[in-house]
């Protein structure tokens, strides 16, 4: 059987706190979580309302930074609807918001985009609070770990070993110029042990010109069904499949995105009626040493690959370029 891992990154837009102004949580919220549009929503509650009706349970990263600025009270609006419809919660963490959060800057005033711009003493201060926040907000201790922009390095898996989180999954060999600083390359696609934490990589395929990551807004749905078919006959013991709670808005967070909002209910139900293929969370089937992530080693198919770009291209003309 082949485990499907659907990761959701669910995150207030530390940016758009930015231009909304601290005060406008609710919108951060609609425009970042709840994924509010004219066309209905298309956020978390609706990506679990296409999983729950496929049989399907999610890993939603969740991250609690915002709590610096909102309090604790902002993340449980974000962790209760999750827990309540039975989906896993584990740690995620952008330290962007660090640098709005003026006098609650835990680290007196020391900012950074990634993970990795920060020491390994100071990794651990900051998974240790967000870790806090998040169980605060009613999660349960998190087992997994996913650094915002996938900004992790080394230092970030030994502070893991440290705070006593197991997993982590910010290697993604897809993506050539990621954040990503841990010392793996992009032929490493499947899980290991390194710095005392258990890394499962994003899973990826070949593409033009190398890999291309398997993210929802990445791959078009003929290629994640055929890479799926391929883990499945190749006997691939994962598919981590990354995405995000907003992820299928326009570019202006302002519509839905029908050519990737068909995308996501189309793979759920592509997961459901595969047979050999099951939904899979790091609670109910955690990675272990020596698993495959992806189908990297399916060959490329030009005409699928061709046929992405396309309707990329027409999903960009109609949502802004994602």
């Amino acid at each position: 059987m082949t485990a499907v891992y659907i990761t959701i990154d669910t995150e207030y837009s530390a940016g758009l706190a930015i231009r909304l102004g601290l005060h406008a949580r609710e919108a951060v919220y609609a425009r970042s979580i709840a994924g509010h549009t004219a066309d209905g929503a298309v956020g978390i509650e609706h990506q679990m309302e296409v999983m729950d009706a496929h049989g399907i349970k999610g890993v939603f990263f969740v991250d609690p930074m915002p709590a610096l600025v909102w309090g604790t009270k902002a993340i449980a609006e974000v962790v209760e609807p999750i827990l309540a419809r039975g989906h896993d919660v584990q740690l995620h963490l952008h330290p962007e918001w660090m640098e709005i959060a003026g006098d609650a800057n835990p680290l007196n005033g020391r900012t950074g985009r990634n993970l990795h711009d920060f020491t390994e003493d100071e990794q651990v201060e900051l998974l240790e609070l967000a870790r806090e926040y998040l169980m605060q907000a009613g999660a349960p201790a998190p087992t997994a770990f996913r650094a915002g922009n996938y900004g992790a390095d080394d230092a970030t898996l030994r502070a893991l070993h440290r705070v006593g989180i197991r997993y982590d999954s910010s290697h993604v060999p897809g993506i050539a110029g990621s954040d990503c600083r841990i010392g793996l390359t992009s032929a490493d696609r499947e899980v290991v042990r390194r710095e005392g934490t258990i890394e499962a990589p994003v899973g990826s395929i070949r593409s033009f010109r190398g890999q291309r990551h398997a993210q929802i807004t990445a791959l078009s749905h003929w290629e994640m069904a055929a890479a799926l078919r391929f883990c499945v006959r190749e006997g691939v013991a994962m598919f981590n499949i990354v995405s995000h709670s907003f992820e299928l808005m326009s570019r202006d967070r302002r519509r839905a995105n029908a050519i990737v909002r068909g995308r996501f209910a189309r793979f759920c139900e592509t997961v459901a009626t595969t047979p050999g293929a099951h939904g899979a969370t790091f609670t109910s089937r955690p990675p272990q040493i020596g698993d495959g992530t992806g189908a990297a080693g399916m060959p490329h198919s030009e005409i699928r690959s061709a046929a992405r770009v396309a309707e990329q291209l027409a999903s960009n003309a109609l949502y802004g370029a994602s």
